[in-house]
């Protein structure tokens, strides 16, 4: 296990979804040249969009800290951020174990078609169902029920995956692919229900996606122009104590060119990394016509990072993470390293939204107060695996926590998992079951609803137009 976790170290994404793509036109009987042009077009995007969040994130975290500092923020939980995490649950002694496991489970898995999702593509994003799996692991001591934990968490989050895979895939661009990262999938079943009940109380209406602003605004609503606004939006709240300062305006002026170049680079690289599909589109579109299954393969959510909307809808979120970490009874967590990665957490919000920023934006806040919540009362278990690893404690917390073990619904299967009621966990399985036999037998339907609901808006936004 320590040879296999060394060469994923070693090799990274921007190595092996080239590599998984190559085989793949292999196996789907593209010619060599077609295969390898392929793979490389997905490595020259990756490395594009780590490139891009590499750079943006030095630029933008410094304003985070100081709006930080701002509120004044004193509790006892601080957060450590996705990478802290991700170290946490590959070190953990179990956790050795569980990355074999996973991947041999999710091959088996898609080989025998009960997914239409080949994960193992997105291999590093299994830490999280690594870390729910320890953390059980650590307050039951029973080995079975934590393995048991992990892998139904697994199956949980394929089932989700591929019933927004339509949506993601057709949203931001990139045809076959959808995402499977357990800490934002598992938000499915909260999103299509905020989705849906916030277009019935009308938030279709109010039509902020840029498309609608380029429209109404004219240059206004270019991405480009959006980036910089926003990011001086953003400088300027992060600065305002300060605005006398030559020094803030150099910081904020740079934060927004940042985030305009973001804005406009970032879908040029996503039409690189969307070309290295062609081949593999074209021959599953021949393959189905003759009786074969739809597929999709998991990517990295840094793909749908710096979309227009989803980028927009992460920073404006930034200040009302702060005001709900200061408000809300009852938490004890300081949101900081997930501050700057909420565009991530955006993603399937903005695409089930089809771009409405106001909108997902309002589910975003939803989510984030759900998962403060199971954030503080995970920080305890959180904080004795953290220290069993050796971390280093940052200096005046008590606990940590990483946002990626506040999930709500994986936090809410492991609550009852830790009763070891048989019972319990026998309603959790039943409750995936009966979603999984019934999507699975109204897939077409479940997909058409999805997409029905996504452009609730452009529907109504005729309506009013005839009448």
């Amino acid at each position: 296990m320590q040879t296999f976790k060394t060469i994923m170290d070693t090799f990274g994404p921007n190595i092996f979804v080239p590599v998984v793509i190559f085989i793949i036109c292999l196996f789907m009987r593209i010619n060599v040249k077609k295969a390898f042009n392929s793979a490389i077009l997905a490595a020259v995007g990756l490395v594009g969009f780590s490139m891009i969040t590499d750079y943006f994130t030095p630029v933008i975290s410094p304003v985070v800290d100081k709006m930080l500092k701002i509120a004044h923020l004193n509790l006892p939980v601080l957060d450590i951020g996705w990478q802290a995490t991700a170290v946490i649950a590959y070190s953990t002694r179990i956790g050795m174990i569980f990355i074999g496991i996973l991947l041999v489970f999710q091959i088996f898995l898609f080989a025998v078609k009960w997914t239409n999702v080949f994960m193992p593509s997105d291999l590093w994003n299994n830490y999280s169902l690594i870390l729910w799996g320890s953390e059980l692991y650590l307050m039951t001591k029973n080995v079975w029920l934590a393995s048991f934990l992990m892998l139904f968490g697994n199956l949980v989050c394929l089932l989700y995956s591929e019933m927004i895979a339509t949506r993601w895939s057709t949203y931001y661009g990139y045809p076959q692919c959808t995402l499977t990262a357990p800490h934002q999938v598992c938000n499915v079943p909260i999103a299509l229900i905020l989705n849906y009940v916030l277009s019935k109380l009308g938030a279709d209406k109010i039509q902020l996606n840029p498309k609608k602003i380029q429209e109404k605004l004219g240059f206004l609503g270019d991405p480009m122009i959006i980036g910089f606004i926003v990011g001086m939006l953003l400088g300027l709240i992060g600065n305002f104590t300060m605005l006398t300062s030559i020094k803030s305006w150099g910081q904020i002026l740079t934060t927004a060119v940042t985030t305009a170049a973001v804005m406009t680079i970032f879908p040029k690289v996503g039409s690189i990394f969307a070309a290295s599909f062609s081949s593999i589109t074209s021959a599953s579109q021949k393959s189905m016509k003759k009786g074969g299954r739809e597929w999709y393969v998991a990517v990295n959510d840094a793909l749908g990072y710096g979309e227009t909307a989803t980028l927009t809808t992460g920073i404006l979120m930034i200040p009302f993470a702060l005001i709900l970490a200061f408000v809300l009874p009852g938490n004890l967590v300081v949101p900081v390293m997930c501050l700057t990665g909420f565009a991530y957490d955006s993603e399937i919000n903005v695409a089930l939204s089809n771009g409405n920023i106001f909108k997902a934006l309002i589910m975003d806040i939803i989510i984030f107060t759900g998962q403060l919540y199971i954030g503080s009362y995970f920080a305890p278990m959180f904080t004795k695996i953290a220290r069993e690893t050796g971390v280093t404690m940052p200096k005046g917390s008590l606990m940590v926590i990483g946002f990626v073990a506040a999930n709500i619904l994986m936090g809410l299967i492991t609550i009852g998992f830790l009763t070891k009621n048989p019972l319990i966990i026998g309603i959790i399985v039943l409750l995936y079951v009966v979603q999984f036999i019934y999507y699975k037998k109204n897939k077409q339907k479940v997909t058409d609803i999805i997409e029905k609901h996504s452009d609730y808006s452009d529907s109504l936004n005729k309506n009013l137009k005839v009448s």
